[in-house]
């Protein structure tokens, strides 16, 4: 009976060791034999946070939550133990974040980059709007899957029950021949492009290169001739306009002759005499000629 006595109570002992052990190791973990100052933030009702929870500043725990107090406004005051050695920056955001898959959760501080000023001891951070929990998700995920199994109900009323499967069908078998006979016009088309291309070869091919040599110098010697031809017309072009310039400007005979209107009567008149002349030695020859014969 004795003996039994003493294993029980050797029994409570050890279990007693291991609850304090345990619990001894979770507060040790969770910072209590570090020295800090707290923290405030306001988070909606639902955010799933409990005492002993994480608290992190991008990314490394820096403390831990110390008491959550449920407000009537609808809100959620926690208090935020935060070690010694760490500050927050001015400006940062607190959310409260998933801390694994199986609903426990977390706060996260997210500092302000480039912030060289820290919050006081005994600050509220600004709360935001953080990941979405697990609820969250399947109530989402659970309405995807109505739209999904509406949207598949509606496909197979309109696609498969309404014809269009078959009209799909019909579609491609359509596509397919119609391909087939653009092949067959793609081949013919090929094949006559390659008989015209061997007719032009054998045309280039038949082709004296020495004709064609021969006409090219030809062509030369005809621009060279022409060349000379009109260098020649616009000399005699230069030469026939200093002739007209001197006519025009009258030192000449010519000159006068075509500027003068003097001259042109005088002319006109010598002209009238002779034609007077002719007539009347026509009429009357003896009155000119007096020709005596022994």
């Amino acid at each position: 009976m004795k003996k039994r006595r003493d294993e029980v109570l050797v029994g409570l002992t050890l279990l007693f060791a291991v609850v304090v052990g345990l619990g001894g190791t979770i507060w040790v973990a969770r910072g209590g034999l570090s020295s800090g100052y707290s923290m405030y933030a306001r988070f909606p009702w639902g955010a799933g946070l409990k005492n002993g929870q994480a608290v992190l500043l991008a990314g490394v725990q820096v403390g831990f939550v110390d008491k959550v107090e449920l407000v009537p406004d609808g809100t959620l005051a926690v208090t935020m133990h935060v070690n010694k050695e760490y500050q927050i920056p001015a400006g940062s955001m607190a959310t409260v974040d998933a801390n694994g898959i199986f609903g426990d959760q977390l706060i996260a501080i997210t500092p302000q980059k480039g912030v060289t000023t820290y919050m006081a001891a005994g600050d509220t951070i600004k709360a935001g709007k953080g990941s979405p929990r697990t609820g969250e998700l399947l109530t989402k995920g659970d309405s995807i899957a109505t739209d999904i199994r509406a949207l598949t109900g509606k496909f197979r009323s309109e696609y498969v029950e309404g014809g269009g499967l078959a009209d799909t069908r019909q579609t491609i078998k359509d596509l397919t021949k119609l391909m087939a006979q653009m092949s067959t016009v793609v081949a013919d088309q090929n094949k006559q492009l390659t008989i015209t291309q061997q007719a032009l070869r054998r045309t280039i091919a038949s082709v004296d290169s020495a004709k064609v040599d021969s006409t090219v110098v030809n062509l030369r010697t005809a621009s060279a001739n022409l060349e000379k031809l009109s260098r020649s017309l616009d000399s005699t072009r230069t030469a026939v306009n200093d002739v007209i310039t001197k006519v025009n400007s009258g030192p000449g005979t010519v000159g006068r002759f075509m500027n003068d209107p003097a001259v042109y009567a005088r002319i006109d008149t010598l002209l009238l005499r002779l034609d007077s002349l002719t007539i009347d030695f026509t009429k009357n020859p003896r009155k000119f000629i007096n020709l005596k014969i022994f």
